[in-house]
């Protein structure tokens, strides 16, 4: 389903499926893989549904399924990341990357690892990326996911987690404000949002299994530089700018923070302006 505009209102709570599976999503030749690939993670207990956002139009694969809805968008991937959110119908949501595939049974294990915690708690998606799919899994285990292992992170305290892919209680994740969209990719202000949850009381606990497998080839071509670009130049000054102290205090922003960002992102659209 086409959406050409986003209408739901703050606060506004709307729970038609029990996971909405969100991304910004750029690369249409990947979509029917990833797609296909969530019946037997997720089983059929569970409703589900896939929003994405991004600028070019879903293949014809997807002109029939009705849990799938598209808006297009010439924002950054932050922008586009918290409009998925916004038009998602899920108790629950998850992110994912569109050259992703999920792995049997895993989303299931999540979402009852999410019915058994509170609703400020989130579920960190391990992940496997590397080119083709494959990688040595001993390069992404648990402490991967502790700040402390990362030392451009060890301004918060050392049992906090990280969180790169995540699942979530889309209402709290509305509430708490989502990613922060002035950074532009997402990297820096999942770690951002990460610290806020847990300075809010939430606990962030890593799944079982390994959820989603990346295809990291993109990361050496031409269509990869201005998310690298807004990493170097950008986004990581803002983080340490951000967090030159510790902010115990930093919990809530504004959820329609994306609105601030432009609708074209100069780095890859800036031409058609």
């Amino acid at each position: 389903m086409m959406i050409s505009s986003v209408t739901l209102s703050k606060g506004e709570k709307m729970s038609n499926y029990k996971l909405s599976i969100c991304l910004p999503a750029f690369r249409t030749h990947l979509w029917e893989d990833f797609y296909k690939s969530i019946p037997a993670s997720i089983g059929d207990k569970y409703s589900w549904e896939v929003v994405m956002v991004g600028p070019n139009d879903p293949p014809p694969f997807f002109d029939d399924k009705k849990n799938f809805k598209f808006l297009k968008d010439y924002g950054c991937p932050s922008r586009c990341a918290q409009l998925a959110t916004a038009i998602a119908e899920g108790e629950l949501f998850v992110s994912g990357v569109d050259d992703g595939l999920f792995t049997e049974g895993s989303l299931a294990t999540c979402i009852e690892m999410m019915d058994n915690l509170t609703r400020k708690d989130v579920v960190a998606v391990r992940y496997v990326e590397g080119p083709n799919r494959k990688n040595d899994p001993i390069h992404f285990r648990p402490e991967y996911w502790t700040a402390h292992h990362h030392p451009a992170l060890r301004v918060c305290p050392p049992d906090y987690k990280i969180i790169l892919l995540g699942m979530f209680n889309l209402e709290y994740f509305r509430e708490i404000g989502g990613w922060d969209c002035e950074f532009e990719a997402l990297n820096m202000n999942y770690h951002d949002l990460a610290f806020r949850i847990q300075n809010d009381g939430g606990e962030i606990h890593i799944s079982p299994d390994f959820v989603h497998y990346l295809d990291w080839s993109y990361a050496y071509t031409e269509e990869y530089a201005p998310i690298k670009e807004a990493f170097d130049t950008h986004d990581l000054k803002l983080f340490q700018d951000m967090y030159a102290t510790w902010q115990p205090d930093r919990i809530k922003i504004d959820y329609h923070n994306w609105a601030k960002q432009p609708a074209i992102w100069d780095r890859r659209f800036g031409h058609l302006k």
